[in-house]
């Protein structure tokens, strides 16, 4: 088996950089996809399944991984909650902050089927809430 090329390696971390993710988000990620520590371990086929996932193409892990539908529905509901940011985008912070908070997951990138599931179900009690309730209860 042929170890990572050095251009994969740098792929790997300009991609992870776009991403907005830390060195430990990026080796969190690299163990969820390949079972392994270190990027350098990583071969040729590994890496590019890791280039895969990072570039955004679903079939990099297994398939329970949360899907494209759903990662739209989780927007739709930050929307309609208004979560979001000074452009109206959904507020990736704050969806980062209650995956992290709520299900033990440092990102919304890693969130499986089930979990996803789980995040939508809950958004979908939170967006029926009156803005003021909901306001109040972030608050608490």
């Amino acid at each position: 088996m042929r170890k990572i090329t050095a251009a994969q390696n740098r792929k790997i971390h300009m991609l992870a950089s776009q991403l907005g993710m830390d060195d430990d988000l990026l080796h969190e990620f690299v163990g969820m996809v390949t079972k392994k520590e270190h990027i350098s371990s990583l071969t040729v086929t590994e890496a590019v399944r890791v280039i895969d996932g990072l570039a955004g193409k679903r079939e990099y892990a297994s398939g329970n991984h949360m899907t494209d539908r759903q990662k739209s529905y989780i927007f739709f509901l930050m929307k309609k909650m208004s979560w979001t940011d000074d452009n109206g985008d959904p507020d990736i912070r704050r969806l980062e902050g209650f995956v992290r908070e709520q299900h033990g997951v440092d990102s919304y990138h890693f969130l499986d089927r089930k979990t996803a599931n789980m995040v939508i179900q809950a958004f979908k009690k939170m967006a029926v809430r009156p803005v003021q309730e909901r306001n109040r209860l972030d608050k608490v």
